[in-house]
């Protein structure tokens, strides 16, 4: 009922105060806002965040491994970012609509589409916001990252914004037990936010990494850097203890 509630919450303040926008981009009192809504979701989830590392500054590309839906609230609380979505989610009813208002762009399957997708990003980064790409293009269950696909790395070369590569690692639950927050495969949403409900707490663990800059390099050797700089924090923190929990 809570999340119900807060879904609720940020209809009325898109309503309020979406006007503030530079074209599709939250900008002043509705980009903070924006934050704050979705900063709020993990903690009514029961979900503890600790970050590591900082956002760099400026119009910036941000890279990482996709593990759950709460990724999204997860990365927005702690930093302001567009994100890239597939078209699907447009239609899901209420999270569809508050994510097109909050500046999500969305991407069609198909390769005729890669041009557009990029332009996009590019247009963002130019206007000064930093722009986050799940660049596995699909979600996983965490204990792995898929290899990064390097088309979506083409603004930060067309624009020259450095590339941020960052890691998001969710943790055991207090017990010892893998989390639920991983949403892959034939999973539902539905099911998937019961089980993260259904827990007391769950941690997840956001590394921010050194920037990669695209200055005369290939997109190939760009995606595979960053994805090595993202899978050394996410295969090598999963056999070490967890940090303490705050």
């Amino acid at each position: 009922m809570l999340l119900l509630a807060h879904m609720l919450i940020g209809m009325a303040a898109i309503l309020a105060i979406g006007h503030q926008r530079d074209g599709h981009i939250p900008r002043g009192r509705f980009e903070r806002a924006v934050r704050w809504w979705l900063g709020r979701i993990p903690r009514i989830a029961g979900v503890r965040v600790h970050a590591r590392g900082v956002p760099a500054d400026g119009p910036v590309l941000v890279v990482s491994n996709h593990v759950s839906w709460l990724d999204i609230p997860v990365l927005g609380g702690l930093e302001s970012v567009g994100f890239l979505s597939k078209a699907e989610v447009r239609r899901w009813p209420m999270i569809g609509w508050l994510a097109a208002r909050t500046g999500t762009l969305f991407i069609r399957r198909g390769a005729n589409m890669s041009n557009a997708v990029s332009e996009a990003i590019a247009g963002d980064l130019r206007r000064g916001r930093r722009v986050h790409v799940f660049a596995e293009a699909t979600t996983t269950d965490g204990s792995d990252v898929r290899r990064f696909h390097p088309r979506l790395l083409a603004a930060a070369q067309d624009t020259g914004s450095p590339i941020q590569p960052v890691a998001i690692r969710y943790l055991p639950t207090p017990d010892g037990r893998p989390s639920p927050a991983p949403y892959y495969g034939d999973a539902t949403l539905l099911s998937s936010v019961i089980q993260v409900l259904a827990e007391p707490r769950l941690d997840v663990e956001v590394s921010f990494l050194p920037v990669i800059h695209p200055e005369g390099r290939e997109r190939r050797e760009l995606a595979d850097a960053a994805h090595q700089a993202v899978r050394a924090v996410v295969v090598s923190q999963a056999v070490t203890d967890t940090p303490e929990r705050t």
